[in-house]
């Protein structure tokens, strides 16, 4: 089974998943998420109050995207072009 699709069954109805979630399950850093958010608009569609980040389905798709560009070899700041 999709390792996402479990983490999504646990998630929040109204949110999403957190950024520590999204980081285990991608294999990152939770301060890259929050990097790629702030320097490169890569960043959750919906925040909590609080303004913590909720991760949707879109935007781990969008994620995986940018992970597999910079494993490849793309600088971030080209990968998230």
């Amino acid at each position: 089974m999709d390792p996402t699709g479990d983490l999504l069954l646990e998630s929040p109805a109204d949110g999403g998943l957190t950024t520590g979630a999204v980081a285990r399950l991608l294999g990152v850093a939770p301060t890259t998420l929050r990097s790629w958010d702030r320097r490169y608009g890569i960043g959750p569609a919906a925040r909590e109050d609080g303004r913590h980040r909720r991760w949707t389905g879109a935007d781990i798709a969008a994620l995986r995207h940018m992970c597999a560009l910079t494993s490849a070899g793309l600088p971030p700041a080209e990968a998230a072009r």
